[in-house]
């Protein structure tokens, strides 16, 4: 049994109508289907649905990898865990992930950290951080103007941001002032764009210090099409044999003078060959599709190596002007909405080949 700890089903406050309706959406019949071939049922349940004392779960079960049944059924074997990010700190979520832990019962799909300890992680492969800017914790205010001295810019981003939520950018407007951007800035997400003296850009500095943890990172000068910045998307996941598999390589170009290119602040999505005719039209230097494969694979061997359950990543690569590749951001729990239909199936597809592969290690 493949048990999902996951909040995609009904919780117990529904009313019985919808619960005693409701059904998975169409994606997770793929699950169930490949499950199915794997030799594995499926349940998805809730986190406050699994019963300690009573070793039950209260879920939906896929026995035939066809058809969905709501029952209190038996523990999974083996549990993936698809709770939210922003849920992850919850009581009961918490109380389960401990309960199947002391249990023994592997559990795959894990938190890696925020962006400071990924950071510290990687640098222990030389090889691999030849390709990270370089990437402090933001402690004084002193520190911006210090990097500065060094480069031409640099970002203030949140340890535990996503989707370009709370990133400044920061560069030299002139010998007195300097110019700062962000896509969605402090509460109102709004964006923000000014040129402060050193004197008022401190205080921001410390406001921003104040409200949350955040690290300072070297710029990278990107690559732009018509204004909007380029990097690269691949998300990744481990198959029967426990091997990375990248499931797309997906460009990404943010909305004109964006700071991001992310998805959600308005970028587009693009495929390889989109770039690589600009690139050829406008002289530009790639790396090979090979290099950005082989890169990204190795680190995500790097960052199993941290969590050896870790199923899934998507990184976010960032191609300067002379052709070398970045790695701008790791995602432990990209989401699905940059990928057509058939990687999403994929992706379905190895989270029941990953599951089958942990479960017959475990039994070795």
């Amino acid at each position: 049994m493949l048990g999902v700890l996951t909040t995609i089903v009904p919780a117990r406050n529904t009313s019985r109508r919808f619960r005693s309706t409701f059904q998975p959406k169409a994606i997770w019949n793929h699950l169930a289907r490949a499950a199915h071939e794997q030799g594995l049922a499926v349940c998805l349940f809730r986190p406050e649905d699994l019963s300690a004392s009573s070793k039950k779960v209260l879920g939906m079960f896929s026995e035939d990898g066809a058809t969905w049944k709501r029952k209190l059924g038996p523990l999974p074997d083996i549990v993936y865990d698809n709770v939210f990010v922003h849920l992850a700190g919850k009581r009961d979520v918490l109380r389960a992930r401990r309960f199947f832990l002391e249990r023994g019962t592997p559990l795959y799909n894990p938190r890696l950290g925020n962006k400071t300890q990924l950071a510290a992680w990687l640098r222990a492969y030389p090889s691999l951080w030849r390709h990270h800017p370089k990437t402090v914790p933001f402690t004084q205010e002193e520190q911006v103007f210090q990097m500065l001295a060094e480069c031409e810019s640099l970002y203030l981003k949140p340890i535990s941001g996503s989707a370009g939520q709370g990133i400044l950018e920061i560069r030299p407007a002139d010998a007195a002032r300097y110019c700062v951007r962000a896509a969605k800035f402090g509460n109102t997400k709004q964006p923000y764009e000014a040129e402060l003296p050193a004197s008022e850009l401190k205080r921001l500095l410390q406001r921003e210090r104040n409200r949350c943890k955040f690290i300072l990172q070297e710029g990278v000068e990107l690559l732009h099409i018509d204004d909007g910045k380029i990097d690269l998307r691949t998300p990744l996941q481990r198959n029967r044999q426990g091997k990375w598999e990248q499931v797309a390589l997906i460009v990404k170009r943010g909305r004109q003078h964006s700071i991001v290119s992310n998805y959600h602040a308005g970028g587009s999505a693009h495929d390889w060959a989109w770039l690589q005719e600009w690139a050829q039209e406008h002289r530009i230097s790639l790396p090979g599709e090979h290099e950005v494969e082989e890169l990204s694979q190795r680190i995500a061997c790097a960052y199993a190596d941290k969590a050896p359950h870790l199923a899934t990543l998507g990184l976010d690569l960032g191609i300067d002007t002379s052709g070398k590749l970045w790695l701008l951001d790791v995602n432990a729990r990209p989401g699905r909405n940059i990928l057509d239909a058939d990687q999403k199936i994929r992706c379905f597809e190895l989270h029941a080949e990953f599951a089958a592969y942990l479960l017959d290690k475990n039994k070795g």
